[in-house]
């Protein structure tokens, strides 16, 4: 084996790694388009919003907040607008303002024990509190010095 491949025990891990995250966030975002009628992309503008800014983000903060690329955010949000989750504005030229509209925190305030509940079904509940402390010490070390 070289640099450039990966054992079976690496392999192992990365698929494990992997699965993991798209099983508990697979489950949870049907669990929000089931009960809530949101995508779990919706869910993350409309909570970042209410959350990171009182209902209201500029438009780099939110893509920031979120780990997306601008042009990632504004199909989301265009989809989301059309949907009246959410309005966008100029507030200074080339400074995108998203807000959330009356609709829209109809919408996150009913997600959000749905959320809550889903989270706790498919993670939190198989977890020991053993596990879970080790699962953020790992997250924390994974996502130090991020790019």
């Amino acid at each position: 084996m070289t640099d450039q491949e990966l054992s079976r025990k690496d392999l192992a891990i990365w698929h494990a790694f992997k699965q993991m995250g798209v099983v508990v966030m697979t489950e949870v975002e049907r669990d929000l388009a089931e009960m809530a009628d949101l995508t779990g992309s919706d869910y993350g503008v409309l909570s970042r919003l209410v959350d990171l800014g009182d209902g209201e983000l500029r438009q780099q903060m939110l893509a920031n907040s979120m780990g997306w690329h601008k042009s990632r955010l504004s199909h989301q949000l265009t989809r989301m607008q059309e949907r009246g989750l959410v309005r966008r504005r100029e507030t200074a030229p080339r400074v995108v303002t998203v807000s959330i509209t009356p609709f829209g925190r109809q919408k996150i305030d009913a997600a959000r024990p749905i959320h809550a509940a889903s989270v706790r079904r498919w993670l939190l509940t198989r977890l020991s509190c053993e596990e879970a402390d080790a699962l953020l010490k790992l997250s924390a070390k994974l996502t130090a010095n991020q790019r």
